[in-house]
């Protein structure tokens, strides 16, 4: 018994110490630590960066963990291009560039990899890495570097080609030459052309569709800077401030020497030439008496319309068509063309041909009436139904009139009145417009009714001028109207009410310089204008705005025409210049004014961040800021270090480089 008592407890000692082990053992794999936040870094190259005098054609780079390269086709960026495009490809922890054809001589080589090198386990890009050789004695080092906006919207232009022809080269080598060094803009729209010598230089941008580094598709946007550029360099002081990592508290500033590469805040403006190719998109016969025909691109002419098989009257049809005269629609006013099933038309009008030129053409074109398919009617109809029948068939009969009165009217709104079909005959004198005056409609004098000049021939409009908080009434006899279809519109009267003064807020910017010229837009949250005024003497207002948030933003235009003209590359022509007004304007409990320096911010940073559209990645900035902190950054080499995404390239001079 006594032996038994002793082994017992060394039993269940045991059978504890299993079901630990056990218990440990089913918990789960061990936690891998924090999240890997880090880029790969480099470790080693062949040949070696800076290296001078290279043979051969293959680049192989080594990094500290397992990497990939990520849309090597259209992220990496080799200087100067060749004939045929490097292979890049990664395999293990090396990323290879192989050359199918002999390197230059006397050559500086920059591959440009951007962000397309990730590691492995969490895809953490290694922003902004290249890599510089020569096959030469000597390496050119100068670089130049800036920023694309959006002409229009100063929106940054991610993933733009930016490249450099001599200045001395021919005006033609921006459509016909491969750029003679290049790289892209990042995700803030901020580009760096390395291995440039201290020669001038034409700068461009290019949205390259077809990557054949050259501006040979007039409908890719572009920019160019509007005089050559000289890079050079010189000496300069960087400060490092390393923080204690346990307070945050700055523990030492350190000042380095460094190499500052200039001009470091070039501004290229983007913009889209305009160029579509014309040619006819669809054309259709939707109904009997409408032909339809769709462009490609807008015309400054309408197309001439003949039938080969008819000899129709003077006036045979009526031509609507949209703003830019890309879609028109031909209502046809003969009943013979009206009831023929097919119709042969002759349609002549401005096509591109081979050469981008437009030449005049003639489409013969057969169009026939859409067949209607009557629904079986039942042999024997309901009272409702017979009721309804007669009730469309009613309706059929008359124009129906459409307008866009409301109960809450704009005080400074047209009065629209739309209609079906073209009007033949419009008898204005049976058209009125009444005001309420103590439950007393009294008649007004009745401003003109005129037809949209925009083209759209079934819409009238009138402009008369309205008081705040008062009552009308739109009053329309009937016949007062004969359409192309020989039907006469039926009485229609519609009241509305205009909303009060305190429904609106005024808003007034007053800008500096006050000698500037060009109009200021009104804009929502989504970048859309929703009004538009010139400026006179500095001072735009605003009168009629509801009162919520806006933003603004001023385009330098100098004739009086309220539109924006983009540039011209044969005329050397830079598009207007835009401005925004760098905050919210909000006008929801009063009226507004507000002084607006348009130079009073770089232009990079005048655009409020709650409406634009191409954000950057902030990983990367945070990433560098904290490398900063913790002092990494004298790690790095001078060429990295110039170039830091979290700084503002227009720092030094805001305006420099923008209107030279």
């Amino acid at each position: 018994m006594k032996k038994g008592l002793h082994v017992l407890p060394c039993l269940l000692a045991g059978a504890i110490i299993l079901l630990l082990l056990y218990s440990c053992a089913s918990m789960g794999s061990p936690s891998g630590g924090p999240r890997d936040e880090d880029p790969p870094r480099f470790v080693r190259g062949n040949p070696a960066p800076g290296s001078v005098n290279v043979r051969g054609n293959r680049l192989e780079i080594e990094f500290d963990e397992l990497v990939n390269i990520k849309d090597a086709f259209t992220s990496v960026v080799v200087s100067p291009p060749g004939a045929s495009v490097p292979k890049v490809v990664s395999s293990g922890r090396k990323v290879y560039v192989n050359w199918d054809d002999t390197l230059r001589g006397n050559t500086t080589y920059t591959v440009d990899f951007g962000k397309s090198i990730i590691d492995v386990n969490e895809s953490n890009p290694l922003g902004n890495f290249s890599y510089t050789f020569s096959t030469g004695p000597c390496i050119d080092t100068l670089m130049v570097s800036g920023i694309v906006l959006d002409a229009a919207t100063l929106e940054p232009q991610k993933g733009m080609l930016v490249g450099v022809h001599r200045a001395d080269a021919p005006d033609s080598a921006f459509r016909t030459l491969r750029f003679e060094r290049a790289s892209k803009t990042d995700d803030m729209g901020r580009f760096t052309i390395r291995g440039l010598k201290g020669i001038p230089y034409n700068i461009f941008a290019l949205g390259d569709v077809n990557n054949d580094y050259r501006w040979d598709n007039p409908a890719e946007i572009i920019a160019f800077y509007p005089k050559p550029v000289t890079p050079y360099a010189e000496p300069g002081t960087a400060s490092d401030t390393i923080y204690d990592l346990k307070t945050g508290a700055v523990d030492t500033v350190v000042g380095r020497s460094r190499t500052i590469f200039l001009p470091n805040n070039l501004l290229l403006s983007a913009f889209d030439a305009g160029y579509r190719q014309q040619y006819l998109v669809k054309y259709e016969r939707p109904d009997s008496m409408r032909l339809s025909f769709i462009f490609n691109a807008p015309s400054r002419s309408l197309p001439s319309l003949s039938l080969p098989d008819y000899i129709p009257g003077d006036k045979w049809y009526v031509a609507e068509h949209s703003l830019k005269n890309d879609t028109v629609t031909y209502w046809l006013a003969d009943n013979r063309l009206v009831h023929a099933d097919t119709l042969r038309v002759a349609l002549r009008y401005q096509r591109t041909g081979k050469d981008r030129t437009l030449d005049y053409v003639t489409d013969t074109l057969v169009m026939a009436r859409p067949k209607v398919r009557v629904p079986r009617q039942p042999k024997r109809k309901t009272r409702k139904q017979a009721e309804q029948d007669s009730i469309e068939a009613e309706k059929k009969r008359w124009i129906n009139i459409g307008t866009n009165l409301s109960g809450s009217f704009d005080v400074y709104a047209p009065l629209l009145i739309d209609v079906p079909e073209p009007l033949v005959a419009l008898d204005t004198s049976m058209v009125r417009l009444e005001q309420n005056i103590d439950s007393v409609w009294h008649r007004l004098p009745m401003p003109p009714v005129m037809r949209d000049s925009a083209g759209n021939v079934r819409r009238y409009m009138v402009r008369p001028q309205l008081d705040y908080g008062c009552e009308y009434r739109l009053s329309i006899d009937s016949l007062a109207m004969r359409g192309l279809t020989g039907r006469y519109n039926k009485g229609y009267s519609q009241a509305f009410k205009v909303k009060k003064r305190e429904d609106y807020a005024t808003l007034t910017l007053r800008l500096t310089p006050d000698t500037v010229r060009g109009f200021v837009e009104v804009l929502n949250m989504s970048d859309i204008p929703l009004a538009r005024r010139s400026v006179k003497d500095g001072v735009v207002v605003f009168p009629y705005l509801s009162p919520t948030d806006y933003y603004a933003r001023f385009v330098a235009h100098a004739d009086s025409l309220q539109e924006f003209s983009t540039g011209d590359y044969d005329l050397r022509r830079q598009p207007d210049d835009v401005y925004y007004y760098p905050r919210k304007l909000s006008l929801k409990r009063y009226d507004r004014s507000e002084q607006w320096d348009l130079n009073a911010l770089p232009v990079d940073r005048q655009k409020p961040e709650e409406i634009k559209k191409n954000k950057p990645d902030t990983k990367q900035v945070v990433r560098r800021k904290n490398k900063k902190n913790t002092g990494q950054h004298a790690e790095e080499d001078e060429e990295s270090d110039y170039f830091d995404v979290s700084r503002n390239p227009f720092d030094n001079n805001p305006r420099s480089g923008r209107r030279n």
